[in-house]
């Protein structure tokens, strides 16, 4: 766990901001759409470092008020939403680009324990 979130860090490092575009978060489904494609919230994500291979623009927020609390698992099925198991390759539910400032389609914390999902 303490590699995933060093590996974290230093992805957060190199980040710059996006701008937010079309964007809807589905509460009860768990999903957000995204320029008429929807993703769920919950499953393989990929960390991407260009804008162009994303599927959605992440904010990670420490402190304070968030859209979704997301808790890495290493292992095992991600079948609630905020549980999302990093992959490096292979085909991902979905492709992330992880930024600290500017406009974001997400805005995400994330926990080590208690209950992870939408807020």
């Amino acid at each position: 766990m303490k590699h995933i979130f060093a590996i974290l860090v230093f992805i957060l490092a190199t980040i710059s901001s996006s701008m937010a575009d079309d964007v809807t978060i589905d509460k009860d489904n768990c999903t957000i759409t995204k320029e008429g494609k929807t993703f769920p919230l919950y499953g393989e994500v990929k960390f991407v470092n260009t804008y162009g291979s994303a599927d959605i623009i992440v904010k990670v927020v420490s402190g304070g008020s968030c859209d979704l609390e997301v808790k890495v698992i290493e292992s095992g099925s991600t079948s609630s939403c905020g549980e999302w198991r990093v992959i490096e390759n292979g085909s991902a539910d979905f492709c992330v680009k992880l930024i600290t400032e500017g406009a974001a389609d997400i805005e995400i914390k994330f926990i080590e324990a208690g209950s992870c999902g939408l807020q």
